[in-house]
């Protein structure tokens, strides 16, 4: 009801204000110079006719797009029924697979499970025999480790003496030429 009324009293507004800018118009065609209230309710006026068409458009295209959403959504919820009844039947038919399934895991895990009591006690047997190996190749690792550094050792002595050795020989060259320059 209030709706009714509010609705009524926006339509009686909109005829005043509509008869209201038919007069300034009239007074603008009889060549009478109109105020700058007169000019700025014209083009309030046609803002709002503007605004009301736009509104009416956008509310045509609301109901169309709100009944084609209903058609959508009607589809969607028959197609969600269908594949819920497919699933269910898929569901039901895999369970009675996996179960003829489970059986045939279970013994093949018990096989399993004998042949790793088998293969622990073969892994103890063979830990000893590679900790023995690897005890070996660590004795033998940090001999060749030793005999490295010495050689390193070795090479940076030469290298050392190499290079003293030839600024020895640079530096008496030097000397020399020197010599001979200061002579000339």
């Amino acid at each position: 009801m209030a709706e009714q009324v509010a609705s009524i009293g926006i339509d009686v507004i909109g005829s005043i204000l509509a008869e209201y800018a038919k007069r300034i118009v009239d007074k603008a065609l009889k060549g009478e110079k109109l105020s700058d209230w007169e000019v700025g309710f014209l083009l309030m006026e046609a803002t709002r006719r503007t605004l009301e068409a736009r509104m009416d458009a956008i509310e045509k295209r609301m109901e169309s797009l709100e009944e084609s959403l209903k058609t959508r959504v009607e589809a969607v919820e028959k197609r969600v029924d269908s594949v819920e009844k497919e699933l269910l039947a898929r569901i039901d038919s895999v369970e009675r697979g996996l179960s003829a399934k489970i059986d045939s895991l279970s013994m093949r895990i018990d096989l399993i499970e004998k042949r790793v009591v088998e293969l622990g006690e073969e892994f103890k047997s063979l830990r000893g025999d590679v900790d023995k190996k690897i005890s070996d190749l660590r004795t033998d690792f940090d001999k060749k480790i030793l005999e490295v550094k010495e050689d390193t050792k070795y090479i940076k002595h030469s290298l050392d003496q190499l290079r003293d050795n030839v600024i020895n020989t640079l530096t008496r060259r030097l000397v020399e030429l020197s010599e001979k320059r200061s002579s000339v």
